[in-house]
């Protein structure tokens, strides 16, 4: 408008802020359009996504591992990244070795590749080995040999997010599975990504709650921190959430509904935040359109972590699912 600027990303259904809203002057006019410049003629092809949530025991991995199989079924190329190497549990789900410290090293040495550290996931069809995504494993290093203190003295919240960004013109999405807490290894995480997904539990208070306190600081703090590093850098921005993995009843819902409520009206008092199109991203007043995407439960999908091969891929109505959700998030 002549005196701000901003530029948005597209990828698939997902549009995001490029850049801060920045007011243009003559001292940094010349930087903000060499800026922008660079992001319009050279887009990075991933996006990155991190699938986080506070509260544990909402199905960040099995979101991940099962989101992975489906966008690979829509043609698309994906890595997913286990950074919960204390929990290692993406890790295990593939039937995957542990990486013996090369992922430390290249969190550690900017001279050590990458691309070392990426494994293949192969599913067997036919009696052949079909490629599926690329996963970099947890590290055994990260979770045995290194405390949070000697993490923060050791590495960077930035680097994993460098990392990352060197292997966006590979993949069309990168996913990071993300502990459930908000220390070394979720800070890099949200700090690495573009949008954070937000599995939650309809029947589980805590989940809503630390999905609203991950929107308002958390992703918040990460943004700033975004923004200290490049001034041109928007920072990741929060998904509306989802109810994961269970099956609701009118009854369940309303009680659902009513303590969301109750958390957008704490939330606006307390921290001047509308948090409604986090909750609520097809709310219109004067209908009261309370739709949360819910991903249903189904028996297979848990069992298929005894098999190490994601639901998606061993049954039809598991994969419908996860489509769905990939749809409602990500596919045009």
């Amino acid at each position: 408008n002549a005196e701000y600027m901003q530029l948005f990303r597209k990828h698939g259904k997902v549009i995001h802020p490029a850049t801060p809203c920045i007011k243009v002057s003559k001292d940094n006019i010349d930087n903000v359009v060499a800026g922008c410049r660079q992001q319009i003629e050279a887009p990075k092809k991933a996006l990155t996504v991190a699938i986080y949530n506070n509260k544990g025991g909402v199905g960040k991995t099995t979101t991940t591992v099962n989101l992975a199989a489906v966008l690979k079924l829509a043609k698309k190329t994906v890595l997913i990244v286990d950074f919960d190497p204390n929990q290692q549990d993406l890790t295990s789900a593939l039937g995957m070795k542990l990486s013996p410290g090369q992922f430390y090293r290249a969190l550690s040495d900017r001279n050590f590749d990458i691309k070392d550290v990426i494994s293949t996931y192969s599913i067997s069809s036919n009696g052949k080995n079909i490629d599926c995504f690329d996963v970099i494993a947890a590290d055994e290093k990260l979770a045995y040999e290194v405390s949070e203190v000697a993490l923060r003295q050791e590495l960077s919240i930035r680097r994993l997010k460098q990392i990352l960004d060197s292997l966006k013109y590979d993949y069309d999405y990168i996913l990071i599975d993300s502990p459930p807490n908000w220390r070394f290894f979720s800070q890099s995480a949200i700090y690495a990504s573009d949008v954070v997904l937000m599995p939650t539990k309809h029947n589980n208070i805590f989940s809503l709650e630390n999905a609203a306190v991950a929107i308002t600081k958390f992703i918040s703090e990460a943004k700033k921190q975004r923004q200290i590093a490049n001034s041109l850098d928007y920072g990741p921005i929060p998904l509306p959430i989802f109810w994961n993995g269970e099956n609701v009843s009118p009854h369940q819902k309303e009680i659902a509904h009513k303590a969301i409520e109750n958390i957008i009206k704490q939330f606006k008092k307390e921290e001047k935040i509308d948090l409604t199109p986090y909750f609520y991203p097809k709310f219109v007043s004067s209908k009261r359109h309370r739709e949360i995407f819910e991903l249903r439960n189904y028996a297979n999908i848990a069992k298929a972590a005894f098999y190490q091969l994601p639901a998606a891929y061993t049954n039809k109505t598991a994969q419908s699912y996860y489509k769905d959700l990939a749809k409602e998030y990500f596919l045009q």
